[in-house]
């Protein structure tokens, strides 16, 4: 029987045109040997919005690196000679406003990059820019637009979609844009969403995945902001050495599917480059399943260890030995990051995990004593979760304090979940939905789509217990704190012996998780007003999320709801 695929069948295309070796040939020579900046060129400016995510202690760097997707777009633009900007506003006081005033201090071509958290944003910033503009063309890529381009296309002032990868497709659409010839070319540049002459959208055929990932060029993160502030480039840094999942979990949504790998050899320069350009001692590998093959992990341990890293990464309990925990421990991994996600058998066969009770003991057993620390990514409310096996996730969590991160189940748009909101009745409309996501922040009060039945204190109840239960992340020391960031629940529980060796003594009394400020607005998208009453009443009671704070809305339920 065929495997059936959870994700749009376009992302399950390869990129194996004379086109895309053209562009792909382009990037590797260009990564030797950049062409000059030509001012006659457009101007393009890419913005990079707020998302509401905190993160635990020890784990802030991760919100205010550059990261791989606004980078890699940025570089190849870069190397062919396009004046390239990033314009970053994660953490201003006004993300909306600051992004519109630089926009509009020098802008041909608009790129904005989207996530599954930050729809009101993307979506007003691009009304704003069209009101003053209407002769910028707005290019959208990201995860979100991936996921729901027919969204973007009918909700927004959105021009061009750009699906799945976007290195190949924005040299492209910017060569046939300083030609002249967008209107000729469009409908044959695969792997977008376009207005046709009438304003309706139109689809090009898929683009699909590079299928060589060595032609990727090396990072230049001095196009980042950041690294012309006062504290230069922070010392992590985000990258990885895979694209895709073999999974296919109902959850999550992989706007590239299909797994595909650098060679060593690749993987070896881009680390040189990194560690000689910008000096960086940490990080984190965003491979979706970093172990999932023995051999290429052992291959891309041995490059690891050559650079002098301290790392962290994403797998999957079933992908764990002892001879490859043994390789990421001597390649200078510090802690490892599991797909948890739950404990009962009959929720993790409906989320489609591939997991067992067992084999999350059996990996966490063989982390320890290999000598790396393990942390679990779980979830409170997926599908089939019941009380008894919510208690028993509890139970787990407490015994032995290696959470890394704890979240309400999301309904992401684009997967299996989402599709099944979709048809209980759980969303008023995909807008009022996207909306509603840009308000969850990873804490205790956030508002939740009560997908599981159980009772709303249940849920809360376990994810506060959860969440005192984790375990210190791997960059105490961090120093590029933002002016502008929100500081959440300070705990003088210092937890188990085994958090106080590593942190020391009060390492989370100050603050245990820490973000942005919820973008000013947000109050306009809690579950009360873009949701049915009975989805809000489900998961939005008993205590009040951070957008109602922001209005003055907060209200707490009787003790007995």
């Amino acid at each position: 029987m065929p495997r059936q695929l959870s994700l749009a069948p376009e992302l399950y295309t390869n990129s194996n045109e004379a086109v895309d070796h053209r562009y792909m040939a382009q990037m590797r020579e260009q990564d030797e040997t950049p062409a000059p900046i030509d001012p006659t060129k457009p101007k393009f400016t890419l913005v990079v919005g707020p998302s509401p995510f905190t993160m635990m202690r020890g784990w802030e760097f991760f919100l205010t690196s550059p990261y791989e997707g606004a980078t890699y777009i940025s570089t190849v633009l870069h190397n062919a000679g396009y004046p390239v900007r990033i314009v970053d506003v994660r953490y201003a006081v006004d993300p909306l406003n600051e992004a519109y005033r630089q926009i509009m201090e020098g802008t041909d071509v608009l790129g904005i990059c989207t996530f599954e958290d930050n729809f009101p944003f993307v979506n007003e910033l691009m009304t704003m820019v069209k009101d003053a503009r209407p002769d910028v063309p707005i290019i959208c890529g990201g995860s979100l637009v991936t996921s729901v381009p027919h969204v973007f296309m009918e909700n927004t002032a959105c021009d061009i979609a750009v699906i799945s990868e976007g290195e190949i497709t924005i040299l492209e659409l910017m060569e046939s844009y300083c030609a002249g010839r967008w209107e000729k070319d469009l409908p044959s540049i695969r792997g977008i969403c376009f207005r046709g002459p009438e304003g309706k959208m139109r689809r090009t055929r898929p683009r699909g995945q590079m299928m060589d990932l060595d032609s990727l060029p090396r990072m230049r993160l001095d196009l980042w902001p950041q690294s012309k502030s006062p504290m230069g480039l922070q010392p992590q840094i985000i990258s990885s050495y895979s694209r895709g999942c073999k999974m296919d979990c109902s959850f999550c949504y992989r706007t590239t599917p299909q797994v595909r790998a650098k060679s060593p050899e690749k993987m070896d320069r881009d680390l040189a480059w990194l560690k000689s350009q910008y000096n960086i001692d940490f990080c984190f590998f965003v491979d979706l399943t970093f172990s999932s093959h023995r051999r290429q992990t052992l291959e891309m341990c041995d490059v690891i260890s050559d650079h002098d890293l301290r790392w962290t990464c994403l797998t999957r309990c079933a992908d764990m030995d002892q001879p490859r925990i043994n390789a990421m421990r001597d390649a200078g991994a510090d802690i490892i990051l599991y797909g948890v996600e739950s404990l009962g058998s009959e929720v993790l066969r409906e989320a489609r995990k591939g997991n067992s009770e067992n084999l999350t003991v059996r990996a966490m057993r063989t982390t320890f004593e290999g000598g790396v620390r393990f942390g679990a990514l779980l979830i409170v409310g997926l599908p089939n979760e019941t009380e008894e096996s919510l208690g028993h996730m509890v139970e787990f969590a407490e015994s032995y304090h290696h959470v890394t991160r704890v979240k309400y189940l999301s309904a992401m748009p684009g997967t299996t979940v989402y599709r099944q909101a979709i048809d209980k009745g759980l969303m008023r409309s995909e807008v009022d939905h996207l909306n509603w996501l840009s308000i969850e922040q990873a804490l205790h009060e956030d508002e939740f789509l009560n997908v599981s039945g159980l009772p709303e204190r249940a849920c809360r109840d376990a994810y506060s217990r959860i969440y005192d239960a984790y375990a210190p992340g791997p960059v105490m020391d961090f120093k590029h704190y933002p002016e502008h960031f929100n500081y959440f629940y300070p705990q003088p529980n210092d937890g188990l012996e085994r958090s106080t060796s590593y942190a020391g003594p009060g390492w989370r009394s100050k603050f245990s998780s820490a973000g942005p400020h919820l973008v000013p607005g947000s109050e306009r998208f809690t579950l009360d007003k873009i949701a049915p009453p009975e989805v809000a009443a489900a998961g939005s009671l008993l205590v009040p999320c951070g957008a109602k704070k922001l209005s003055g809305e907060a209200t707490l339920a009787p003790a007995s709801a």
